[in-house]
């Protein structure tokens, strides 16, 4: 995981060069979380990337390659969560990004008996002008083998007897716990005591990004391009703009 006690210190180095104090453990934090965003945004765009390659022949194999690298990557935030509904509405998850699948529980509770549980999927909808045309239509009506999920602020699945969903979904980069290295849902902190008057980092307090190791340098480029912008420094942006480049 990208520790965040190595990316502050690598920008303080950087932007208090001429010890101006430039960047504080509050300034930092304030847009830690920003940066962190993006990154783990240019993850989907890379992948997008990386499959365009692959079509036109120009992909490595095994772990040269960059799809496979970046699936890993994105392999830090897949989350699967069973979901009750409630008046026929599901819930998304406080933590969602982007829905991966949906599926139906074919079994008793649902109102079907088996042998044993079946998960079926269900197709993704977002356009509710096709929806009401599918379940409008004697040909196309949902059921339990072919259900059909609509997705807008909630998530509707059809047939309306269906009481619960399993959702496979990437979640929100929150940060890893420094030292435990627990899941918490509070964004990424470089936190400080003061100790004879010198600021110390406080690892109990502190929490690390919640990316790979190997993104800290993205992680310093993002968050120079940021505190070049607050800060209106030229050279802090040149060097975000160097690395973006290099990337």
């Amino acid at each position: 995981m990208a520790s965040v006690q190595q990316v502050y210190n690598t920008l303080r180095d950087l932007t208090n060069k001429e010890q101006k104090g430039f960047i504080t453990p509050q300034v930092f934090n304030s847009l830690a979380m920003v940066a962190q965003m993006n990154v783990y945004n240019e993850f989907f765009t890379e992948l997008v990337d990386a499959k365009k390659l692959s079509r036109q022949g120009f992909e490595l194999g095994r772990d040269k390659s960059v799809r496979k690298q970046k699936q890993e990557d994105l392999s830090y935030f897949v989350k699967k969560a069973t979901i009750p509904s409630s008046e026929n509405v599901f819930f998304k998850p406080l933590d969602l990004s982007k829905i991966i699948s949906i599926s139906i529980y074919d079994d008793i509770e649902n109102g079907v008996v088996t042998s044993g549980t079946n998960i079926t999927s269900c197709e993704i909808l977002y356009d509710i002008e096709k929806a009401n045309y599918i379940l409008g239509s004697n040909l196309s009506t949902p059921t339990m083998d072919f259900p059909v999920a609509l997705v807008s602020e909630n998530i509707e699945v059809f047939p309306a007897s269906v009481n619960r969903i399993s959702l496979t979904y990437y979640k929100t980069p929150t940060s890893w716990e420094f030292g435990t290295k627990n899941t918490s849902a509070l964004p990424p902190t470089y936190a400080v005591s003061t100790t004879g008057g010198m600021q110390v980092f406080q690892t109990t307090a502190s929490r690390d990004f919640m990316l790979p190791s190997h993104c800290i340098p993205e992680l310093v480029s993002e968050m120079a391009k940021l505190l070049g912008v607050r800060l209106r420094d030229p050279n802090i942006l040149s060097f975000a703009s160097r690395e973006e480049a290099s990337e």
